[in-house]
């Protein structure tokens, strides 16, 4: 029993060891298309050009961008910063293959060609491999089903979505949820001094998960953990924030401040939009990118104030919703989602991938309760919808004028279904509003 049991394992393992290089082959295909779409991934090569030969001392006031100057944490940069000076030193594989003929030249030349940009999207695409087996690894541990689990993380890996943020778009979405994800963990299993550095090295790659920060101070102060862990834990913080930020200035502090003030957050409320690229809310009803986030709902409150308002009535409702349970694994993924996707429905300013926050919660949610599954489709086909368009909408007019006809109609029903799926999905894993938040007061 016992070796039949260990080739069980073996042809699981392999099972899941093709699945992971069939994802990411599929993303290497990708990787070098659609560059003259995407905006963004010119952007970062930018700056990682001119982090290199412009030293990092420089790199943030450097005065003649090409397109716009850094406004993400030093961490990011640093890493498009290597993927250029990788990409710089690509002659020691024509170096390599005159010695052994290993790579073989095919590969020398799409790497002379294409090496940069697939560089620049790799460290999204690997963090794309790590999340389908922490996908994998939650339902298991949540559903103790491997077919449940193994599905979970075909869905994730050959999803559409992730597929396009990471190879196509280039986006670094995906890293920063597997940092995020691993912190949430590592606090459920009470592991402090690993979560604590996790969370920061998420946050410090980009913010987004910054709408997670009530949720995890929430869990941190259930946690109890012992000060010596505290301390041990922000100790890594700081040792990462010195080490990373040094390179950039001499004064650490004030550097961080004005970085912080002068460019990340300007960044994301600068448009003051209702919504800037995001199928949510306020997508149903008004124009995306066009409606600022001051206008008076019902003649009386700022769109932008019912979005905070709303924001933390949700945070509000889920920390309640987790005290009168106890923790579990499964009740704090539903957490995530529900905070995660929350904010991209009812926060203004919102862009369209910042609904990734929830996208995988939710996958993990879908596979481990089948009854939750067509909601989570339907929320998928319409993220992607709005993915798909934030993408080539300025590229594609066919597309532009698809999307924009009859007042916007697609983008409202898109919209709409977003919202729609949310609640249907809230309710059928059984969330209540009326129970965990009334019934919390009347005991109070």
């Amino acid at each position: 029993m016992k070796v039949i049991n260990h080739f069980k394992n073996k042809k699981k393992e392999f099972l899941i060891a093709f699945f992971i290089f069939a994802g990411l082959l599929v993303r290497l295909f990708y990787a070098p298309q659609f560059v003259v779409e995407s905006g963004d991934i010119r952007l970062y090569a930018d700056w990682g050009e001119k982090l290199i030969i412009y030293k990092p001392i420089n790199f943030y006031n450097y005065p003649a961008w090409i397109y716009a100057p850094p406004n993400y944490p030093p961490l990011l940069s640093l890493i498009y910063g290597v993927a250029f000076w990788m990409y710089e030193r690509k002659y020691y594989l024509a170096q390599l293959h005159n010695l052994i003929r290993i790579p073989p030249a095919i590969i020398i030349k799409f790497f002379y060609t294409h090496g940069y940009f697939v560089l620049l999207k790799l460290p999204g695409i690997l963090a794309d491999l790590g999340v389908s087996l922490l996908i994998y690894k939650f339902i298991l541990e949540i559903s103790k089903k491997t077919k449940a689990a193994t599905l979970g993380l075909l869905f994730y890996l050959f999803n559409p979505v992730s597929i396009f943020f990471s190879s196509v778009w280039g986006q670094t979405d995906s890293l920063i949820a597997f940092m995020g994800l691993l912190s949430f963990y590592a606090l459920y299993r009470g592991k402090i001094v690993l979560s604590l550095p996790l969370l920061f090295t998420s946050l410090y790659i980009k913010p987004n998960w910054g709408v997670f920060i009530p949720l995890y101070i929430f869990l941190l102060i259930v946690a109890k953990p012992k000060l010596g862990k505290l301390i041990t834990g922000a100790l890594l913080i700081f040792l990462i924030f010195i080490t990373t930020t040094a390179i950039f200035s001499r004064d650490i502090m004030d550097f961080s401040y004005w970085l912080f003030t002068q460019r990340i957050l300007p960044t994301a409320t600068i448009a003051h939009k209702a919504s800037i690229s995001a199928f949510n809310l306020y997508t149903v009803f008004l124009r995306m990118d066009f409606h600022p986030d001051n206008i008076l709902l019902l003649g009386a409150i700022p769109l932008n104030i019912f979005g905070y308002a709303s924001f933390v009535l949700v945070n509000i409702i889920v920390i309640i919703f987790l005290s009168r349970r106890k923790l579990k694994l499964e009740n704090l993924i539903f957490s995530l989602f529900i905070i995660g996707f929350g904010a991209y429905l009812f926060l203004t300013n919102m862009l369209e991938r910042y609904f990734f926050a929830a996208f995988i919660p939710m996958i993990i949610l879908m596979f481990s309760r089948p009854k939750l599954f067509v909601y989570g489709v339907l929320i998928n086909i319409a993220v992607f919808a709005n993915v798909f368009y934030a993408f080539f909408r300025r590229s594609k007019q066919v597309l532009a004028e698809l999307f924009a006809s009859l007042n916007f109609l697609p983008v409202r029903l898109f919209s709409a279904m977003n919202v729609l799926s949310f609640f249907l999905f809230l309710r059928s894993y059984g969330f209540s509003l009326k129970e965990s938040f009334l019934l919390k007061l009347k005991r109070g």
